[in-house]
């Protein structure tokens, strides 16, 4: 058979670290076993809040990848950082006067702060669309902007295009738009991206059923979840320890607040009702915009909680195998629904979410049965809940029984391969 090839526009990708990597990273890896070719497009390396260079070893050797230059302003912060690295400690005020300054100017670039990869990727995109032969156009987002190039490179060559939304757009923190008019120019984009993409792509049910309503006249949204590889659990041991360990993953910020968490614990510590002892929090990820040693030392907490800071994908998934319980916060929008839920159940550890009621992840967790989930502003029902969970702890009870059939529904190389179909339907073969 001939050779399908498919142009992958990802701004996200390793060595950026994260999970906004994995989903486009595990596609790559695996379209290959479907007869199709990937050919990657991202960006060269930029300032960014964490790297993990061994994401690199799951991008399949037979893709290519291609990496622009950009007008990003992370990429002029990241060139800007390393001229000032070079010069002494009087030029300090001037970096901080810059660094506030491009972050005031975030608010300028529309539709997001990304839009200065556009020309760049646009030109490469073109060449290698007319070079290779492309097939099909895939583009992932955040950043949304990335779907405008998507949308002109279908324009410029003729070629079918896929969008992925891994995030939803309009209907999501419209208070980060600057004005109504950004609002209502970013609504009229994401229409021109819907009408015209040959498929939209969601990750989670909640924001399809968002496009749906967004846009009701488009028959062409379709929903492939996030998941896991089952490949990260080869090596994984389950295991178990005289302490009951909470684990975390992830970000901690002003949206994934832990300090109900914290308040809950503090509470049933100082009351003897869990012995000081006989727990620890350990928290695998980064902490932005709130001080999570401030909140550690309000609650009284330094004595049992472990900040391991970024780690690997690898050695991340290691800590959480080695917890009892895993914590699960998110932020207060329905449609936000973190892609480490799956490969939280992968590990097979009950979940403990404090997330809004109202959130999809709280009918997810509900039906996969794999957990409990208590509101944030219910730190009654969160001590409660803790509570019990450490009870059965204590009596060697705290397990999980999930039906596999459930959990390999989500595994990367099946959804990969309902995405290949996917990608046949729209070529025609």
């Amino acid at each position: 058979m001939k050779e399908k090839k498919v142009l992958i526009l990802a701004y996200y990708f390793p060595p950026l670290g994260m999970g906004g990597v994995q989903r486009v990273t595990k596609f790559v890896k695996y379209l290959p076993l479907s007869g199709w070719k990937p050919y990657v497009l991202t960006i060269k390396e930029v300032e960014y809040l964490a790297k993990d260079s061994s994401l690199l070893n799951d991008v399949s050797a037979e893709a290519e990848i291609t990496r622009t230059g950009s007008f990003d302003p992370l990429r002029v912060w990241l060139m800007l950082r390393n001229i000032f690295k070079k010069r002494e400690d009087k030029d300090k005020p001037i970096k901080t006067h810059l660094t506030r300054t491009l972050r005031r100017l975030f608010w300028l670039f529309f539709p997001d702060n990304k839009v200065g990869w556009i020309p760049f990727a646009l030109m490469k995109g073109l060449s290698l669309c007319r070079r290779e032969k492309i097939d099909l156009i895939f583009s992932s987002s955040p950043p949304p902007s990335l779907h405008l190039t998507g949308y002109l490179l279908k324009v410029l060559t003729k070629t079918p295009w896929i969008a992925d939304f891994r995030d939803p757009w309009t209907g999501y923190k419209l208070e980060n738009f600057p004005t109504l008019f950004h609002v209502f120019l970013k609504k009229r984009m994401e229409r021109l991206i819907v009408s015209n993409a040959d498929r939209v792509i969601t990750a989670n049910p909640a924001i399809k059923g968002e496009f749906e309503r967004l846009h009701p006249y488009s028959k062409k949204i379709c929903l492939i979840d996030q998941g896991y590889d089952e490949e990260d659990f080869l090596t994984y041991q389950s295991f178990s320890s005289e302490i009951f360990t909470i684990g975390y993953l992830g970000t901690f910020s002003p949206d994934c607040d832990p300090e109900p968490f914290f308040a809950a614990l503090g509470e049933l510590i100082d009351q003897g009702m869990i012995p000081k002892e006989k727990v620890k929090f350990v928290h695998v990820g980064l902490s932005v915009g709130i001080d999570l040693d401030q909140l550690v030392e309000k609650y009284k907490l330094r004595e049992i909680v472990e900040q391991k800071g970024y780690l690997s994908h690898s050695e991340s998934l290691k800590q959480m195998g080695r917890a009892s319980l895993l914590l699960l916060v998110t932020s207060d929008h329905p449609l936000v629904f973190p892609a480490k839920v799956f490969e939280y159940i992968r590990l097979k550890k009950p979940i403990l979410g404090i997330v809004p009621p109202k959130s999809e992840i709280v009918k997810f967790l509900t039906q996969m049965k794999v957990g409990k989930v208590v509101s944030p502003e219910d730190k009654k029902g969160i001590k409660e809940t803790l509570l019990s969970y450490f009870s059965n702890f204590q009596k060697g009870k705290l397990t999980l029984d999930i039906q596999e059939d459930e959990l390999k529904r989500f595994e990367r190389k099946s959804l990969t391969l309902r995405l290949a179909s996917l990608f046949d339907e729209v070529v025609g073969r």
